[in-house]
């Protein structure tokens, strides 16, 4: 992750969990909660989470890190939106909301 207009960049092997996604329009939302793996959070990023907006096929379209449940200054590298997409893909979170 990284903070917006920041020099500073951390890289976080992150493990998703809590999941739920909803259909808005054409859209699905993903929201998540994030736990690191093996290393802790910067000290202004509390209860850290993710919002991933997918197009109507499934495909992600935006990454938003939360803080608190919030949008927040963070954004996440291309190596944890891989991370995201995962696992996003192995537990058919696009499928599951199609269903309901």
């Amino acid at each position: 992750m990284f903070k917006f207009n920041a020099q500073l960049m951390f890289e976080a092997e992150i493990r998703p969990f809590q999941a739920f996604a909803e259909r808005r329009g054409p859209f699905v939302d993903i929201y998540m909660r994030l736990e690191p793996e093996g290393q802790s959070w910067p000290d202004d990023l509390t209860e850290p989470g993710a919002l991933v907006i997918c197009d109507e096929t499934g495909n992600p379209i935006d990454y938003v890190v939360q803080s608190e449940g919030c949008d927040c200054e963070y954004r996440f590298t291309e190596s944890e939106k891989e991370q995201l997409r995962r696992y996003i893909a192995e537990q058919r979170l696009i499928e599951k909301c199609q269903i309901e």
